[in-house]
């Protein structure tokens, strides 16, 4: 592929931040002055001077004679940023049950949000990677979605406030801002611990200030940098300070603290009855809004992240890991939060009611939570019986909180290949397709507003592919690599309505029987043979005879074409394709479904293709991650017994409740069925979670890397978990292909007369050395293109009925 090239293309489309990566990648492959030269256009474009400035420099190191850097190295030279204007106000302030924003009048402002975040391809949040360019462009995507308030969980380089800015500059509709604030966890459990006190007080400081443009901020490895001139105070709606607090870090600092109840008033806020992090919060958000008054005479609504975890409710079908040993007779625990515990069964251990908190002066205090319709588990274990277990939870947290403003800071579900979480109505953690994302996005957003809260906040905006969810976490190795590769699988990347996909300008392979589309692909196997190897002289021999087997890859995905003499039938043929990832002398050498054959090398994956509603992948026992991770050996053992298994995920463990009266049981969802359809929006079959399609003579499937165990393509990296290791490298993927005629009405083959009962396959000689592998060079600058989800579409509808 030439990288150089497709560069330009991404500056000729205006996709700039794209390019960026782009010529990354071509560098990667050959360090040019052409790729230089591009990569300085595209960073100019997004208004990053300095890096335009290092490229441009660059190409004239490989080229001193170049005839475009100087002149562009002149024209940056001469940029000079504006005069920035200040007015220093804040233009929002809490009321009963909302936030209210004044433009002439006091009005109410229902919160039409969504959270911003900065983890592009290729890089992690921390690396900044988002440019002015690439935010205004999203503004004006946001501002036609209908959303009126974007929300940030902390600051943002220099550009974005820039953006934001002049986006909404003569603008009548704006975008509002809610300036988060992150706070890590103390290291020593003390939130009280001086040097504590000191870094939290700091990013409050450097929050605020940034806020009204007064900001000089060093370089330092993680964090922005850089001088902060542009004053967006009247683009405020208000701060959010802290993360998701663990209920556990909550519980060791109130016992720290005697666990004594008090009273708090501070210049701006009070709390009636706090515990001790009670207190802490409360006297935390008063020193923001004393130090925004003192510096700056003006006063934004300030809030504290919570979520349903340390909500102020009783959840009756929730025991604690104590409280369960205790029904089931098992020995007491004296400390939940004991080493060798964890998180998902201390759901409602520990309360931060904010609630508690009062306005004195200033621009008040709202409450904001971060409540799932999936999790945790009590959010619809509660609520069996109730139509919606979402209004249910949201209608009683309404309750709690009386007057007080209620913000929905962060709800959702993401448009994954697999599911990561239960729900009763189906809104489940992951497995939704884009149309259905919108759809129930929407509902729960008319939820939100049905209950009276002040406004909700989707997450998220874009796919970031560095996130983790909890059951990939241990299988996406090495850590540090995840941004350069996309999980399909892996719900916590795939929340956003903008996606971010690998490939450019478009999906390499769209399931639509487009041979075009693998003109670049290799063969592994060419058969010119019209018939298989065994006949049945039924007029379907030719459909059972293979033909071509090509394979391709990207950043996300695996990609296969199988190809057949005659039009697929899978009435009259049935196709196993096998995958050995890693270790040819491992793994499963026997196929199943009364096929009788040996293979030469072991496999680790089957696919099966049996029809549109029957075809599914399968595992070597030995190699599947749920049946094997708590022994921590999850490792490809040679076997010939046929050993394959469906691949399933446990998204709930079993529940109890507190007293003891009712289980909940765990919940499983398949992994190993292959869904058919075509990527092509314009295709009747059209479905977004597609992994294969039929046309003609071809089958094509997208497999995504995650689910064939590997833990990073971009290293050529596969799991090979055991006492000494995690990972091993791979030097490719071997990959065989056989046909059966299947038994009427089965899955499995029909006899042949002979000890192996397939009708064909490739190789055409089944020996190890006729075996190809398909590999492929490692990557560091990930390739990508975004694209307006079909969520995006349907949830805009909605917003557009909602008031702003």
């Amino acid at each position: 592929m030439d990288f150089n090239r497709l560069g330009f293309l991404a500056l000729e489309n205006g996709d700039y931040q794209e390019a960026v990566n782009i010529f990354r990648r071509a560098i990667e492959k050959r360090k040019s002055a052409s790729s230089f030269i591009g990569l300085g256009m595209a960073c100019e474009r997004l208004s990053d001077v300095p890096m335009a400035r290092w490229a441009y420099y660059k190409s004239l190191e490989l080229d001193p004679d170049n005839r475009e850097a100087l002149p562009r190295i002149e024209a940056i030279e001469k940029i000079r940023p504006r005069t920035p204007v200040r007015t220093r106000q804040s233009l929002f302030r809490t009321a009963d049950d909302c936030l209210e924003v004044f433009d002439g009048t006091w009005r109410r402002f229902f919160v039409k949000g969504i959270n911003l975040g900065l983890g592009l391809p290729g890089y992690f949040p921390g690396e900044y990677a988002v440019k002015k360019g690439t935010y205004l462009k999203w503004f004006r995507q946001l501002a036609d979605l209908g959303i009126n308030a974007l929300r940030i969980y902390a600051i943002h380089p220099p550009c974005f406030y820039e953006a934001l800015a002049e986006f909404n500059h003569d603008r009548h509709l704006r975008l509002y801002l809610f300036q988060g604030i992150w706070a890590e966890l103390p290291e020593n459990g003390d939130f009280n611990d001086p040097k504590f006190l000191t870094y939290v007080r700091g990013n409050i400081k450097d929050a605020v200030d940034i806020v009204y443009g007064h900001a000089d901020l060093p370089e330092r490895p993680g964090y922005p940098h850089g001088t902060y001139t542009i004053d967006v105070s009247p683009y405020a709606a208000g701060f959010i300070f802290g993360r998701e607090w663990e209920p556990c870090a909550v519980r060791r600092f109130n016992a720290m603290h005697g666990n004594v109840v008090r009273d708090f008033r501070g210049a701006f806020l009070g709390i009636k009855a706090g515990t001790p992090f009670e207190i802490w919060i409360t006297e935390t958000s008063d020193y923001l809004q004393k130090y925004e008054y003192v510096t700056y005479k003006a006063s934004h609504p300030v809030s504290v992240n919570n979520w349903p975890t340390l909500d102020p409710l009783t959840h009756p079908s929730e025991s604690d890991k104590t409280e369960e040993a205790m029904i089931l007779g098992l020995s007491k625990s004296t400390d939940p939060c004991a080493e060798g515990g964890y998180l998902s069964l201390q759901e409602d251990l520990e309360t931060l009611d904010v609630a508690k908190i009062y306005r004195k002066q200033g621009g008040g205090f709202f409450a904001s939570y971060h409540p799932y319709p999936y999790y945790p588990d009590f959010m619809n274990n509660d609520y069996l019986t109730e139509e919606n277990p979402y209004y249910a939870y949201l209608t009683a947290l309404k309750r709690h909180h009386g007057k007080q403003p209620v913000l929905v800071a962060e709800f959702g579900v993401p448009s994954s290949r697999e599911i990561a979480h239960w729900q009763k109505n189906g809104w489940h953690h992951g497995g939704h397709d884009e149309a259905r994302q919108g759809e129930i996005n929407g509902i729960l957003m008319e939820t939100i507003h049905r209950s009276g809260m002040a406004g909700g906040l989707l997450f998220s905006w874009f796919d970031e592919w560095f996130k983790k969810n909890w059951m990939l976490l241990p299988y996406e190795l090495p850590p540090d690599r995840k941004p350069f590769w996309y999980a399909s699988q892996d719900a916590e990347e795939n929340y956003g309505l903008l996606a971010a996909y690998p490939g450019y300008p478009g999906k390499k392979v769209t399931l639509d029987g487009n041979v075009e589309e693998w003109r670049d692909a290799a063969i592994l196997y060419d058969k010119r043979t019209e018939t298989p190897l065994v006949r049945f002289n039924d007029n379907f021999d030719h459909v059972r005879t293979l033909r071509r087997l090509a394979v391709q890859h990207d950043e996300g995905f695996l990609y296969l074409r199988l190809e057949t003499a005659g039009p697929v039938s899978f009435s009259q043929a049935s196709y196993l394709i096998g995958l050995d990832t890693c270790a040819p002398e491992t793994g499963e050498f026997l196929l199943p479904l009364k096929t009788n054959l040996a293979t030469p090398i072991g496999l680790k994956f089957l696919i099966h293709l049996a029809g549109n509603e029957n075809s599914r992948i399968l595992v070597c026992q030995s190699y599947d991650k749920r049946l094997n991770y708590y022994g921590r050996l999850v490792r490809p053992e040679i076997s010939r017994q046929g050993a394959w298994v469906s691949i399933q995920n446990e998204t709930n463990k079993r529940r109890i409740s507190k007293d003891g009266k009712t289980f909940y049981p765990s919940r499983t969802f398949p992994v190993s069925p292959l869904r058919f359809g075509s990527l092509n929006p314009g295709n009747p079959l059209h479905n977004t979670l597609a992994d294969f399609y039929v046309a003609g003579n071809g089958i094509e499937l997208r497999l995504p890397w995650s689910l064939l165990n590997f833990t990073d393509p971009s290293s050529k990296s596969v799991l090979w978990m055991d006492k000494n290791s995690q990972t091993r490298i791979t030097d490719g993927i071997r990959i065989l292909a056989v046909s059966f005629k299947p038994e009427s009405g089965q899955l499995f083959a029909r006899d042949t007369g002979l000890p192996s009962r397939i009708t064909d396959s490739l190789p055409e000689r089944l020996g190890r050395e006729n075996v190809r592998t398909y590999s492929w060079e490692d990557w560091e600058a990930p390739v990508y293109h975004t694209y307006l989800k079909e969520s995006y579409h349907v949830y805009r509808k909605v917003l557009a009925k909602l008031p702003g």
